[in-house]
């Protein structure tokens, strides 16, 4: 079985971001993000937990929006928080992918929601955070084991100083609760972190930050199947959605054809 054959209320994608005031800006960038996930997965459920700023910033019918619980001053903490919550409230079976708001999904992961795992995460050469938190893909075929996981790493994140808090907690306490064996990966890879299963993932693969001088050429990694755009690549969301998902991708498509 596919991602494509999963009931609509079995394959949710799930948000986390707080708005400091209303941003119409950032609330397109969501939306951007959005349409590239029904352009791939036209039945799934997506989902934004945000505060009532975020409400008022984002014009996409099509993603739910729910308010939750946020801290500006903790931001992973509540953000892991807000996961945990989550995943409290869907039905044994369903695949939570939880995912930062700066990306977008230009190929199918089928393979990383695939069973033989309870979580996929990916993976970078960075000794001290390996895991980006940008994208968890989870399995709640067992449900109470992932309760209690997310459980453990809120509360983690929550035992870190304030400043790791504010920034990058959530990394800290994936990579202590789900060490990596191999931070250099070609292909996904499954081990068992105590009960979890993890399938670890190359994050250039399925996480993967265009360099600047892919942004200048409008191009990316070969085999990439999700974009993140960290920082100030923020601004050019948008042309790669038009070349993957809009008037450009059908331009480029007629010219091929």
């Amino acid at each position: 079985m596919t991602a494509a054959d999963l009931p609509p209320a079995e394959l949710h994608f799930v948000m986390a971001y707080v708005f400091r005031s209303p941003d119409p800006e950032h609330g397109r960038l969501i939306h951007l993000l959005a349409r590239s996930i029904r352009h791939h997965y036209p039945h799934a459920k997506i989902v934004l937990l945000t505060n009532e700023n975020g409400r008022l910033s984002l014009t996409d019918e099509s993603v739910e929006v729910r308010v939750a619980p946020s801290d500006d001053e903790r931001v992973m903490t509540a953000r892991m928080r807000a996961y945990s919550d989550y995943v409290r409230t869907v039905r044994p079976g369903t695949v939570i992918v939880l995912l930062d708001t700066d990306m977008l999904v230009v190929r199918r992961f089928d393979e990383l929601m695939a069973p033989g795992a309870d979580i996929s995460v990916t993976v970078r050469p960075y000794p001290d955070m390996p895991i980006n938190a940008g994208l968890l893909v989870v399995r709640t075929d067992d449900l109470p084991r992932m309760i209690d996981l997310f459980s453990r790493l809120h509360d983690c994140c929550a035992s870190l100083t304030e400043d790791e808090q504010r920034w990058y907690g959530d990394q800290i306490a994936l990579a202590r609760l789900l060490p990596p064996p191999n931070i250099r990966l070609r292909e996904p890879e499954i081990a068992l972190c105590g009960e979890v299963r993890v399938r670890f993932a190359p994050g250039r693969v399925y996480n993967s930050t265009p360099r600047p001088w892919m942004l200048k050429l409008l191009c990316h990694r070969p085999g990439a199947h999700i974009l993140h755009f960290k920082g100030h690549r923020k601004k050019s969301m948008a042309l790669y959605a038009a070349l993957h998902h809009g008037r450009l991708a059908r331009l480029v498509g007629r010219k091929r054809s």
